[in-house]
């Protein structure tokens, strides 16, 4: 667009007159807009609409569709002192009688109260050795066992508190160190008998170790673990006692096989690189050449590559170090290259090393280990294998299993003798340490008896909390349909409803906007904000005025909650519960689709009415669930069928949204081309007066030069 000059020789309003010429083209632009204005906030009220009935149709109705929605019961038991009861939808009605017998307890040991040499406080960051009675201990052996597992725990003087605290973690238990108390605090993670533990001693030093860190309770759980050890010093008890190292040995002990396996997998790593590296500067294979060999000649020729390809980018310090400027290489598209052969470089030498540690054992390997389909190593068996080359195998396993069942044999016999002296001997407990052990919870219900590793019990639809021990005393149970409860959620759902139902009748029956349209910016401003506030509401109020899809919409829901169903030979329909809308005329005009429920306190309508729904839900509970899951199915339904996906619009969505945002798009496009449109029109109008401005100052410009020659 040039440069526009109006009426400087004419003295005409130059703009005023393009702005008439072109008025018509710019009422059709302000149409446009206004309509593209109308039409999203139609948007906008669908949208929000939209909102409100899918979340209806994906909250209460769809719940109501179930019947465990409705199959509510109620618990309750005659002294809440003893245990509180909830009860499930498969709970029976009738009353029970309970019993609780004993409380379900976690073993805990709260120890006693700790000193430091010197008097001072102990802290998480001590040293063990640090505290009365420990300095110098170096071998205080203890057990920890949890739900059947065994954790060796060594406590030595340089062991700090917070280490051991971790190493009782590590075993599964709770433990802690209180500062301020100084005392250690270890617990089991559950409650219940099997999920106790003990904490033992295996030497007269982890026997001291428990004491003086104030650990060391006689209590009955770890007196019997020693009393357990103790039997197998007994003449009597050694081919049991040697089941058990048996047992634990074949737990620990290396199989042969698994180790030939092993040591195959090793040598084929290295055989592999060696293998299939092909010779372009890097790792063959020459005639009569070891395996070692190979690999060593391969990783100098590795490093010798590595040496002279990239000696451009060598960086040596002061150290004779050799580094080489990765960033460099980057920049030169060399990086790949040199990271591809640092790593052949790094597999070559890691293999080196695994063939070096197990070659006194891979000594003609291959003769005896052949290669799976997916290319792992298998060892042939001992049968099957060359007994020679087998034995070497055969001689590091055996010697490995003879250490394994050396250990197992001395750990167990000191155990053992250990174990007797604390059965013979009276050991002092520690001061002030107290151990709760783990007990479970036990109940009888209707005359049977229940266990459980903690206080609470699901038996047949309820659930039990047991409290206290009824000591003696019997209390009762009572279960029936809650009443309450069943009658509020049928009440919440038709609560939301009869919103609904009444926005959308709203919205449809709304009063006609005719004569209203979207307000221009110079129309704006000759109204204040409440005439534009106003103006506004009333348009938007009649967006959906007679809206077909919403006019659909809701009959589909008043006709699918008119329905009637058969249960047990009976027709039922909302009337039958007490539920109905008011009269014709009796009813607000937007209000006709609104449910009231008889007896309903919270409803003027129907108040004073016999409350018809609750009494249902009383006496027959399974005719109620039937009619209003099935009813809320069909509603669910019906109204999926009017949020169903389609080429106009999207799923869970009841109007065309797909539709109005391409015509909200087309829009933008025509107001776009009517601006075009404009801007050619004034350009043409500006020009032509332009033109005329031009040809009056010409002709001024010979007027006054005629006048100079007339002498005028």
């Amino acid at each position: 667009m040039g440069i526009r000059l109006s009426g400087m020789i004419s003295g005409m309003d130059t703009e005023a007159l393009v702005s008439a010429l072109v008025s018509s083209y710019s009422l059709k632009k302000d149409n446009l807009v206004k309509a593209q204005t109308k039409h999203s906030w139609k948007q906008e009220s669908w949208k929000a609409m939209n909102t409100k009935i899918y979340s209806f149709y994906s909250g209460k109705l769809s719940a109501a569709r179930l019947s465990k929605s409705y199959d509510l019961k109620t618990a309750a038991i005659s002294n809440s002192i003893y245990a509180k009861v909830t009860a499930s939808s498969s709970a029976v009605n009738g009353t029970q009688t309970l019993k609780v017998e004993e409380l379900a307890a976690t073993g805990y040991l709260t120890g006693g109260e700790i000193t430091g040499t010197d008097g001072a406080k102990i802290k998480g960051s001590s040293k063990i050795g640090d505290i009365k009675g420990m300095s110098g201990i170096t071998d205080g052996a203890l057990s920890v066992e949890v739900n059947g597992k065994t954790t060796k725990i060594n406590v030595d003087a340089d062991m700090t508190v917070n280490q051991l605290v971790a190493k009782f973690k590590e075993a599964g238990l709770n433990a802690s160190f209180d500062e301020q108390n100084q005392r250690f605090f270890i617990s089991a993670k559950e409650s219940g008998k099997a999920n106790d533990f003990s904490l033992t001693a295996d030497n007269a030093s982890g026997l001291s170790t428990l004491q003086n860190l104030g650990l060391y309770t006689a209590n009955a759980s770890d007196t019997a673990e020693y009393e357990q050890w103790a039997k197998y010093t007994k003449a009597e008890n050694q081919a049991e006692f040697q089941a058990l190292i048996d047992d634990a040995f074949n737990k620990s002990k290396v199989d042969v096989n698994a180790r030939a396996k092993e040591y195959a997998n090793k040598y084929n790593a290295a055989k592999k690189v060696v293998d299939t590296i092909d010779g372009d500067g890097t790792i063959t294979k020459a005639e009569g050449q070891s395996t070692e060999e190979a690999l060593e000649a391969g990783i100098t020729g590795l490093k010798s590559k590595l040496a002279t390809d990239y000696a451009d980018y060598a960086v040596t310090d002061a150290e004779g170090k050799v580094t080489y400027d990765t960033e460099k290489m980057k920049e030169d598209g060399k990086l790949e290259e040199y990271n591809a052969l640092q790593s052949k470089i790094s597999a070559a030498e890691n293999n080196l090393k695994l063939y070096q540690e197990n070659k006194a054992v891979m000594a003609d390997m291959e003769q005896y280990v052949t290669i799976a389909d997916d290319g792992s190593a298998v060892a042939a068996t001992a049968e099957d294998a060359d007994q020679t080359k087998f034995a070497a195998v055969q001689a590091v396993v055996d010697a490995e299993n003879a250490t394994i069942r050396s250990k197992i044999e001395e750990e167990y016999t000191k155990k053992a003798q250990f174990a007797e002296q604390m059965v013979n001997t009276s050991a002092a407990a520690s001061n002030g340490a107290v151990r709760i052990t783990g007990e479970n919870a036990r109940i009888v219900l209707n005359g049977a008896t229940f266990t459980s590793n903690t206080n609470s019990f699901s038996i047949n639809g309820l659930t039990i909390q047991a409290t206290a021990k009824t000591a003696g005393e019997q209390v009762t149970i009572t279960t029936s349909t809650d009443v309450d409860a069943i009658y509020d959620s049928i009440k919440s759902m038709f609560k939301e409803y009869n919103e609904l139902i009444k926005a959308m009748d709203e919205a449809y029956n709304a009063d006609s906007s005719k004569g209203y349209e979207p307000l221009t910016s110079d129309e704006k401003e000759a109204m204040s904000e409440d005439e534009i506030e106003k103006w506004e509401k009333k348009i938007k109020d009649s967006l959906l005025r007679k809206d077909s899809l919403l006019g659909s919409a809701s009959t589909a829901l008043k006709n699918a909650f008119a329905s009637v169903y058969e249960i047990d030979g009976v027709k039922y329909s909302l009337s039958s519960f007490g539920i109905k809308t008011q009269g014709y005329f009796q009813a607000a005009t937007n209000e006709r689709g609104v449910y009231h429920i008889d007896g309903d306190s919270d409803d003027t309508v129907s108040a004073g009415s016999d409350d018809k729904l609750r009494a249902m839900i009383a006496s027959n509970p399974e005719a109620v669930v039937s009619f209003f899951s099935q009813l809320s199915s069909k509603v669910y339904d019906e109204l999926g069928k009017k949020m169903a996906s389609s080429s106009v619009s999207s799923v869970y969505t009841i109007y065309n949204d797909k539709e109005m945002a391409t015509e909200y798009s087309e829009y933008n496009t025509r107001i776009s081309d009517m601006e075009d449109e404009i801007t050619r029109w004034e350009d043409y109008y500006y020009k032509k007066f332009s033109g005329m401005e031009s040809a009056m100052a010409k002709l001024n410009s010979q007027q006054s030069a005629l006048s100079g020659l007339l002498g005028q």
